[in-house]
């Protein structure tokens, strides 16, 4: 190598100087094959910030007013839970993040290695949640992604999330993601884009036949408890409502979760809508006088009522209403008199 080239590692030789070069290294003419290749400069720096997870031991039971769970969702959920009669509170019974499927389909979900412990205890506090909150016909989770971190955070004595403290939607939404590659939870409806307001709607799972055989339910019981309420259920009532199909046909758990969860979608871009409308009066009511703010929502709402009580509302009645509407929407006026 001359003096006046730079000398480089040996793993970053073409193939025919790193032939070259192992025969220099066998023949002792060699000797600088220790020098460590000079790292590629970046502009990228570590933050001084805790990468630790705000909620290191998150914790779910039923509470003591809840009604115990019937059939097999209260024997899966009695395998996960059991109350302790020494200290009167409710522990694990099992650690579900322990279980072997975690194991054989690691490959498949894309680990090559197994949970941490931070990890670990969040799948075992998930599990009673999701199982709790089971509807026994579709076996879908009544609620959503950020209702379930919610549940799962610490609270304080009023009942509300402690930031500080609390599991995060986007950390439980990466285990859910994983969970579903394991196999054992399903997406009730494919992740969809609201335009409008710029965010994702809300995303609910299911519990798959590979999770419940992972909670050790007997499967031949399920399927019968599934049977009966998907018979009982209020989607198959909508579908025989519409004529799409007749009371002699069985409705399919697949179906009823997607009439469930498209129910849930329109419900959810209703209630969106709804605030963004509001959202957007009130910031052309802010701008007005509180005389002329108070005469425009008596004026909407006159136009917004029936006509049976359009005839019957009184000017006094109508006063009343234009300011519930406008503390409603946060704006500054005093009530009257």
């Amino acid at each position: 190598m001359n003096d006046n080239q730079k000398p480089v590692h040996w793993s970053e030789l073409p193939a025919d100087e790193l032939t070259r070069f192992w025969q220099e290294v066998d023949a002792g003419t060699q000797d600088d094959f220790l020098i460590v290749p000079a790292k590629k400069r970046t502009r990228r720096t570590r933050g001084d910030h805790s990468t630790r997870a705000k909620c290191e031991f998150p914790v779910w039971y039923r509470p003591a007013h809840y009604k115990k769970l019937s059939g097999e969702l209260g024997h899966a959920y009695n395998r996960l839970v059991m109350f302790d009669r020494t200290t009167g509170q409710s522990r694990l019974r099992s650690h579900v993040s322990r279980h072997p499927l975690y194991v054989t389909g690691r490959r498949k979900a894309g680990r090559k290695y197994g949970f941490r412990p931070e990890r670990q205890r969040l799948i075992d506090a998930l599990w009673p949640l999701l199982v709790s909150f089971c509807d026994a016909g579709k076996h879908t989770v009544g609620m959503c992604i950020s209702r379930l971190a919610k549940e799962l955070s610490i609270k304080d004595a009023k009942g509300n999330v402690i930031r500080e403290t609390e599991v995060t939607v986007s950390r439980l939404s990466r285990l859910i993601e994983e969970q579903v590659r394991f196999g054992v939870l399903g997406l009730a409806e494919e992740r969809i884009w609201d335009r409008e307001s710029r965010s994702w709607l809300p995303v609910y799972v299911y519990i798959t036949p590979a999770g419940f055989k992972m909670l050790g339910v007997n499967m031949d019981k399920l399927l019968k408890e599934q049977e009966k309420k998907l018979r009982l259920s209020a989607e198959r009532e909508r579908l025989i409502h519409e004529g799409a199909m007749t009371e002699h046909d069985d409705i399919t758990p697949h179906k009823a979760r997607q009439c469930w969860s498209g129910q849930k979608r329109r419900d959810a871009l209703t209630y969106r809508r709804k605030k963004g409308a509001e959202r957007k009066r009130a910031n052309n009511l802010i701008k007005l006088p509180a005389d002329e703010r108070l005469h425009v929502m008596e004026k909407w709402i006159f136009k917004t009522l029936s006509h049976d009580e359009a005839y019957w509302c009184t000017p006094e009645r109508l006063t009343q209403l234009a300011v519930q509407h406008l503390y409603q929407l946060d704006l500054a006026l005093s009530p009257p008199d």
